[in-house]
């Protein structure tokens, strides 16, 4: 069965795998500026498998937090720069 969004979700999944990298290698480094740029790029993805998937929604995703939930511990974590800089870059 081939079904038409599962070539974005690959996609997605493989750019969610990425910024895992990324992020690992900037927590070794104890770099926060690289570590914002790998968690804006998990949200991103994940954000885009969601939608891929058509997991978001009233009938879709159930308890799988949001990208925003996940900013916001994000920003508990980094300090609210992370979360202006997602709210300048939105708008």
């Amino acid at each position: 069965v081939k079904v038409a969004f599962a070539q974005d979700m690959k996609k997605a999944t493989n750019d969610f795998e990425k910024a895992q990298k990324k992020l690992t290698k900037a927590i070794a480094k104890r770099d926060r500026e690289l570590s914002s740029k790998a968690l804006e790029d998990l949200a991103s993805a994940l954000q885009l498998y969601r939608e891929s998937g058509r997991l978001t929604g009233p009938d879709g995703g159930g308890d799988i937090p949001s990208v925003d939930e996940i900013r916001r511990s994000a920003c508990r974590v980094q300090g609210r720069t992370f979360e202006q800089k997602i709210k300048d870059r939105d708008s």
